[in-house]
């Protein structure tokens, strides 16, 4: 496996830049192209599904930043992503909900007889995630399964594990952005065709979590349902506030400025 530039047929993808971090412009169906093309090219791909609340980790937190900068692609996984780009560059991005992409990525898998590694979320549900998918998509192969609750003495002896069952697909549920952190440390290392983060796409999965209907999530109100069903978020739903500020700010920051 090689890594480079990320291109979308001669031409690289454009970016619109959201509060530092640059968002790639491709629709749903050109990322899964795009995926496709790279790893019969045997190209590493590192996939971040940002949201609002990512962003503004990364504004927090340089080493988050840092991480973020280091992947290959990086799509607007939540309504306030998409607003933002609206906002600050007049740019319609495709809303690309992390749980739904992963889940197009097993389709692929299974249809073409790729291998998915697992690892993440609490002891029993990557098992219990994949199962699931088997059962939806039939000769999907797993190369393994391993929970997210490991100890540092415990990571390499993963990391080999990793290496060893030689996935083509790599989903990873610790969490943002514990993921994007792990991943940035060792994507370079594992070379694994394609990787991505994806939350609690496994606790979905495993029927532990549900998901907002689609209207909410059409509407932009998935943080609302999460929030209700998880009032243990709360905490972390400051951060959306904040990002309308942040993004409000930089707005008329520009005008100001000419911009």
């Amino acid at each position: 496996m090689r890594e480079e530039a990320v291109h979308n047929g001669k031409n690289c993808v454009p970016t619109v830049d959201i509060l530092g971090i640059p968002i790639h412009q491709l629709t749903r169906k050109e990322l899964l192209q795009l995926l496709k093309e790279r790893l019969q090219q045997r190209l590493t791909t590192w996939l971040v599904t940002v949201n609002a609340e990512l962003v503004v980790r990364a504004g927090d937190d340089p080493k988050v930043a840092s991480a973020l900068q280091k992947a290959d692609l990086l799509v607007a996984d939540g309504a306030g992503v998409v607003w933002a780009a609206r906002t600050l560059g007049g740019v319609e991005l495709e809303r690309l909900p992390g749980v739904e992409i992963a889940e197009e990525l097993v389709k692929w898998a299974a249809e073409a007889g790729l291998k998915v590694y697992f690892l993440g979320a609490e002891p029993g549900v990557a098992e219990a995630a994949a199962m699931e998918l088997r059962y939806r998509y039939p000769g999907l192969l797993t190369a393994g399964c391993r929970h997210g609750y490991f100890t540092q003495a415990e990571e390499q002896y993963i990391l080999e594990e990793i290496k060893g069952a030689g996935p083509d697909i790599l989903l990873v549920a610790l969490g943002a952005p514990r993921q994007e952190l792990w991943l940035a440390e060792h994507q370079g290392e594992l070379l694994v065709p394609v990787a991505v983060g994806v939350g609690g796409s496994f606790d979905v999965w495993a029927g532990r979590v549900k998901r907002a209907p689609r209207w909410m999530g059409n509407a932009g109100l998935e943080w609302l349902f999460r929030l209700i069903i998880q009032p243990r978020r709360a905490r972390r739903m400051l951060a959306l506030p904040r990002f309308v500020q942040q993004v409000l700010r930089r707005k008329y920051a520009g005008r100001r400025t000419g911009k």
